[in-house]
């Protein structure tokens, strides 16, 4: 699945930026959620679903990372790109590059990963894993011949 890829383009807004006009550090980790959840909406699969008797399914996450190369300003034009680096039966791990438009030229900003596994809900509270559905198996397979871009 290492050659499995998808992107997102944004820019940087003026709520994104601290007092000194960059990016907040904790946006990138919300852009990777974004980019996640982008290529789940285009397979038409839920990121989050409960069933009529109650339990509910979602993806929450074990690990992610973010390392910082280059500071991203408002109205920076990025592309954030994950690729899927690993699937187990209930979990997958994306890696994510952020690149910043430099003049028609994009150049790597920032990189990360996360890890997120798919888990069942008890009404309870209680959360175990559980297989991810059939649905993302698929999705998975036809995402091999990407990347392309999944929020138009």
């Amino acid at each position: 699945m290492s050659d499995s890829s998808f992107y997102i383009t944004r820019r940087v807004e003026f709520h994104e930026t601290d007092a000194a006009g960059l990016m907040h550090f904790s946006n990138f980790y919300r852009w990777m959620e974004i980019c996640e959840h982008e290529w789940f909406r285009a397979q038409g699969i839920p990121i989050m679903r409960t069933t009529d008797e109650g339990t509910r399914y979602g993806w929450p996450r074990r690990d992610a990372t973010c390392s910082f190369i280059r500071p991203l300003r408002l109205g920076d034009l990025v592309r954030v790109t994950a690729s899927i680096k690993k699937v187990n039966d209930t979990s997958l791990t994306y890696a994510f590059t952020f690149e910043k438009d430099r003049a028609g030229k994009w150049t790597t900003v920032a990189s990360g990963t996360m890890t997120t596994v798919h888990v069942k809900q008890h009404k309870e509270g209680l959360m175990e894993a559980e297989p991810f559905p059939t649905a993302v198996d698929t999705a998975l397979n036809a995402t091999t011949h990407l990347p392309k871009e999944i929020n138009k």
